[in-house]
């Protein structure tokens, strides 16, 4: 019995001791941040003229993403993901033009678009026939002497940059 306990001993004292060594390895990953990913087909007045067929927004371990399955014609035309979760590094949406069938996809670098605090910020997209334009909205209120609104909604509350295909946005 005596030899049991001490064996039973060494090996809690064995997985202990394994647990606080490996408890490191599994918190190292990519630094999570409040901060979403949304967009709005209706509100951004594309969803009559376009559907959605897969976007990914994130890096090449974690996404927010999403895939047209064979039985539907399109996805949902908005989502929103909002949280602590790994900055995107970049962006990639594929899409069909309704009236002539053809589909398009683009795919954007964000590495050197986004803002260095992503903190209470939001990524979100707008497509406009063939092109596909990105926009940051900052947690910042509009105010009457700024910019007019750009083609998303969200633009007439919030300052927001277009990052994609031009970059307005200067950290």
């Amino acid at each position: 019995m005596k030899n049991f306990i001490q064996r039973l001993r060494m090996l809690l004292l064995a997985l202990s001791l394994a647990a606080l060594f490996t408890l490191p390895a599994c918190a190292a990953g990519p630094e999570l941040v409040a901060h979403g990913f949304s967009f709005d087909g209706r509100n951004d007045k594309w969803v009559s003229q376009i559907d959605l067929l897969e976007y990914n927004y994130g890096d090449q371990y974690r996404m927010t993403r999403e895939q047209v399955r064979p039985d539907k014609q399109s996805l949902p035309y908005q989502s929103s993901v909002n949280g602590s979760m790994p900055v995107g590094e970049f962006l990639y949406v594929k899409w069909r033009i309704k009236e002539t069938g053809e589909v398009l996809e683009d795919r954007v670098d964000l590495r050197k678009r986004l803002a260095p605090n992503m903190f209470e910020h939001k990524v979100t997209f707008v497509i406009d026939g063939k092109q596909l334009y990105v926009y940051l909205i900052t947690p910042k209120a509009k105010r009457v002497e700024d910019p007019p609104p750009l083609k998303t909604f969200l633009s007439r509350y919030t300052v927001t940059y277009e990052i994609y295909p031009n970059n307005t946005y200067k950290p």
